[in-house]
């Protein structure tokens, strides 16, 4: 299994999300911005995860097979988006929720907006699994504050090989810091846990090989960012398949 640009921190900005996407959900027309390596913090070791209270929350895997729900489980309404034109939208099946990619360059969202809810979303996760393939799939956990030329203090993407943050400001993705895995994640669809959360500038990681990091950079300081968003990705035939168990934020 080749991990393809994914073995590489900086390579790995070519995963950047399509902030043009925000337009088509009335958030902003928020352009395509490709990620610099610019500057890197260094992650520590951290040995506890802030306590900061979720505020909605929806069991993938509780729901029946079908299509996607108008909201999560809380009542807060669910947004997709899917990039290119044509892909098919995210259902419910086998106990997930899935994201239908193509066998292309292609990205699926949910969104749900905290506005009025949070000042700004200071946590962002979620229980998910890897299917077969390379480092050429991915999935995502996004805060955006929904602006036309937006930016957002959470970007988290995680492939089977590595993790990469960064934030979003004025439509280009800035890597923060990025690390390959011990060994790579597990693609047999068994259950992963990733949490964010954000204390001011500092971020603790808590990864899906078990680990913990902690982060410190002024741009997570950013105010405002209250859209929360889960992303499956795919730069290239091969990519690895994703599918989400349950997801959350506060």
């Amino acid at each position: 299994m080749g991990a393809g640009p994914m073995a590489d921190g900086c390579t790995m900005n070519a995963v950047p999300t399509r902030r043009s996407v925000l337009a088509a959900i009335g958030l902003g027309a928020v352009g395509l911005g490709l990620a610099g390596c610019g500057d890197r913090a260094t992650a520590t070791a951290a040995t506890s995860f802030p306590e900061i209270p979720l505020r909605v929350g929806t069991r993938w895997s509780a729901r029946p097979a079908g299509a996607l729900p108008t909201s999560g489980d809380e009542g807060v309404p669910l947004r997709t988006v899917q990039q290119p034109a044509g892909t098919p939208p995210p259902s419910i099946a086998g106990g997930a929720l899935v994201g239908h990619l193509p066998p292309a360059a292609a990205a699926t969202y949910v969104f749900q907006d905290l506005t009025g809810v949070v000042g700004r979303i200071d946590r962002l996760g979620a229980v998910f699994g890897f299917g077969p393939g390379d480092g050429y799939g991915a999935l995502a956990l996004l805060a955006l504050d929904g602006r036309p030329a937006g930016s957002g203090h959470i970007h988290l993407a995680i492939t089977p090989q590595r993790w990469t943050a960064g934030v979003l400001v004025d439509e280009r993705l800035q890597e923060v810091a990025s690390d390959a895995f011990t060994a790579p994640l597990p693609q047999d669809g068994r259950p992963l846990r990733v949490d964010v959360a954000h204390r001011g500038d500092t971020a603790v990681l808590a990864l899906p090989d078990g680990t913990m990091r902690s982060l410190s950079d002024p741009r997570f300081a950013t105010a405002g960012a209250s859209v929360a968003g889960w992303e499956f990705f795919r730069m290239a035939p091969g990519g690895a398949e994703v599918r989400f168990y349950e997801t959350w934020a506060g």
